[in-house]
């Protein structure tokens, strides 16, 4: 495994930075316990595009026509923003018993996560019980797309759209399906690949190689908890072949691959999850690496 350069800090005083998608030539992100969505404009200053004081915002993805969908994860709906304002695209209340996560957009349609429980209320007491993957069509229609996932959390579809990946928190996996192009039904699930020393993988993305890249913020084995490794590239076959670790006392929640021909891995970080620092407010980061001369193996 070849460890890359800590990132350097781009954006700070967020409170949970996550879900950052590279779109039209630059970088959006959720903060999710702010309720706020970012764009990362000129110099590198991040430009509020929306904000729900009432709610956290969680999943983010494109339209063909660059309208941007939003999860709204307590109220569990999708919310459609474009040029005239934002209005309710999809209610997943039928759907979702607790509250709703990550999603991956592609071709109109939305494959959006569930953790399987309340992640804001902190009173998780074991392993969560299996949940599902709702998908929602183009024209509004929903049902569940996978049944019997563990936490599923970060998702990313390949670009000719015929793969879904999805980081099974809970199962320290990543898993992936096949997508039907015409009904968006998802089959032929698989494993991609685990993680390594027990590491929980968080928000994925993938790069132009095949592989996938995950944010990892703790690891899990013997009955503790411990820092994860911070993002780690899962090459086609399971093989963990980079890390991007990060500076001490942080954690990494998601990442996105943008820039000038996808030369820079955009990270979300926050400090650790134990002891004070874990009670910083607006302590999260947006950081950057650059991929531009990694060797591929």
């Amino acid at each position: 495994m070849i460890l890359l350069s800590e990132p350097s800090v781009i954006v700070e005083g967020l409170n949970l930075p996550e879900c950052p998608r590279w779109h039209d030539g630059a970088l959006t992100f959720s903060d999710i316990m702010a309720g706020r969505i970012y764009r990362l404009g000129m110099n590198d200053q991040a430009e509020i595009v929306h904000e729900e004081p009432d709610d956290f915002i969680g999943g983010l993805g494109f339209l063909a026509n660059g309208d941007l969908l939003a999860v709204l994860s307590k109220q569990r709906k999708l919310l459609r923003i474009g040029p005239q304002g934002a209005t309710e695209y999809a209610d997943l209340t039928g759907l979702c018993r607790f509250v709703l996560n990550d999603m991956a957009v592609h071709a109109g349609r939305a494959y959006v996560s569930q953790p399987g429980f309340d992640i804001w209320t902190n009173e998780a007491h074991g392993m969560p019980d299996p949940t599902d993957i709702i998908l929602v069509q183009p024209d509004g229609a929903t049902a569940i797309a996978a049944s019997d996932m563990m936490s599923p959390n970060g998702m990313a579809i390949s670009p000719d759209g015929r793969t879904l990946y999805v980081a099974e928190s809970t199962a320290m996996r990543i898993t992936c399906f096949e997508i039907d192009p015409d009904s968006g039904a998802l089959s032929n699930r698989r494993l991609f690949g685990a993680l390594p020393q027990g590491g929980i993988p968080d928000g994925i993305c993938l790069d132009n190689h095949g592989a996938v890249w995950s944010a990892s913020p703790v690891a899990y084995s013997d009955g503790v908890v411990r820092s994860g490794l911070g993002v780690i590239r899962i090459a086609p076959g399971g093989d963990v072949t980079h890390c991007v670790p990060l500076a001490k006392g942080r954690r990494a929640l998601a990442c996105a691959i943008g820039g000038v021909n996808g030369g820079t891995l955009y990270i979300c970080t926050v400090p650790e999850f134990e002891g004070p620092a874990a009670f910083s407010a607006a302590a999260g980061r947006l950081e950057k690496v650059s991929l531009a001369d990694m060797e591929i193996t």
